[in-house]
């Protein structure tokens, strides 16, 4: 499944708004580019691989910890989830 339609969508942490995906997949907080998103849904954090999304909108670190969710484009990620990695 491709991801593009995250693309020119926002990024919540804890429901709360923290940025959004460029057109181009790029992830930008507080105007500064922190990460991307590839359309096949590997997501790189300061260019470090760190997650991907499952075709059912799951995300995926480590392999196994679920710690976020697309939602009608929109990435969901839980800061605990990543407190653990």
């Amino acid at each position: 499944m491709l991801f593009i339609d995250c693309y020119g969508k926002n990024i919540y942490v804890d429901k709360k708004l923290a940025g959004y995906i460029s057109s181009s997949g790029d992830f930008f907080a507080s105007g500064h580019k922190f990460g991307m998103l590839t359309e096949y849904g590997d997501i790189y954090i300061n260019d470090e691989y760190i997650a991907y999304i499952e075709d059912n909108g799951d995300i995926h670190v480590d392999e196994n910890t679920i710690c976020g969710y697309v939602e009608n484009g929109d990435i969901y990620f839980d800061s605990d989830a990543f407190a653990k990695r």
